[in-house]
């Protein structure tokens, strides 16, 4: 049988897939708003799950969480305002007069203070520490399945998600440094930027733009991960190229991030207890089922659909030593 020519792709050359069924009620080949919300509610409970191994894989937080709540630290008072000294002064100056009373009394007000120098917390922070490995580690194992959910793919929950893990670690590991290092530069250059904007009024914009493209290229990093073998450098340049060309489509998921976040911080601050339930239970899940539904289909168009034979040759061709290989753990 004679194969028919492939596309050429802007990515890389050729791509071969294992098979294997799916359930034909699962499947959404149309990436529209109300598709998004249909297969949302279809998989509103394995999504719970999912969240719940972002929470808990991510388990060194738990601890970074326990290290600064006080419980562990040395604790002491300090005053609130800074006017505390000069109020002071007065008060041991003139004893508990009626014009000096008052003013102690509202700049007087002290506050605890903790020291978190124990040895107890040292502890808790060195293994909350572990976090900068378990970060890109979670995160490739739960792109996997939310890919598999928005696919249409059957799933076994932690089956997949640790074979996920296994198959990609040696990448995983350095990406969910590099992504926390680059968030964190970004977090503290905005703030930076921001506080000072009458100065750096220039850079503050050029950050944002930069920490919005930076974003979007995390919408597609961990699934052509998961989906490809590719090297280091072409998973952060296909993520890059991918981030400009379906620049539309990642402003559309963003805003869905956004409007999401901000729900969750007003039921937040309402009533504490849905926030932290959000927080728990949906919150990390929804966000990367978002941006994962946004970028997949991208994904599908520029890096698989080029490349899916429309004959199956009838002897497989050995791919090219610089060709990146599809994979499917599923």
């Amino acid at each position: 049988m004679e194969e028919k020519k492939k596309r050429r792709s802007l990515f890389f050359r050729r791509y071969e897939k294992d098979g294997k069924g799916v359930k034909k009620e699962d499947v959404i080949t149309d990436y529209t708003l109300g598709n998004f919300f249909k297969l949302y509610v279809r998989r509103f409970s394995k999504l719970v799950y999912v969240n719940f191994l972002y929470v808990f894989g991510n388990f060194p937080l738990l601890f970074f969480i326990l290290g600064i709540s006080g419980n562990f630290s040395n604790a002491s008072v300090a005053p609130v305002s800074p006017l505390y000294p000069i109020a002071y002064g007065l008060y041991r100056a003139t004893g508990n007069s009626a014009a000096t009373a008052p003013l102690f009394g509202l700049f007087g007000n002290m506050e605890p203070v903790f020291s978190h120098t124990t040895p107890a917390c040292y502890v808790l922070f060195g293994i909350s520490a572990l976090f900068i490995i378990t970060f890109g580690l979670v995160n490739t194992g739960c792109a996997y399945l939310i890919k598999c959910m928005i696919k249409g793919d059957p799933i076994f929950l932690f089956e997949d998600f640790f074979h996920a893990i296994k198959q990609n670690w040696k990448q995983a590991v350095p990406l969910g440094i590099l992504d926390l290092v680059f968030c964190g530069a970004g977090a503290y250059a905005l703030s930076f930027y921001q506080s000072n904007y009458n100065t750096y009024y220039i850079l503050f914009f050029c950050t944002v733009a930069a920490f919005i493209v930076y974003t979007f290229m995390r919408f597609y990093l961990y699934n052509i991960l998961v989906t490809f073998k590719v090297s280091f450098r072409q998973l952060i340049k296909n993520s890059f190229i991918l981030s400009i060309l379906a620049i539309g489509k990642n402003f559309g998921a963003l805003l869905g991030i956004l409007l999401f976040t901000g729900v969750s911080f007003l039921l937040f601050s309402v009533f504490m207890p849905f926030g932290v339930i959000i927080l728990a239970m949906l919150y990390f899940a929804t966000v990367s089922f978002i941006a994962t539904y946004a970028a997949y289909p991208k994904i599908k168009k520029y890096m698989i659909d080029p490349y899916y034979p429309a004959e199956k040759p009838d002897e497989p061709e050995e791919p090219e030593e610089d060709e990146p290989v599809f994979r499917d753990h599923g």
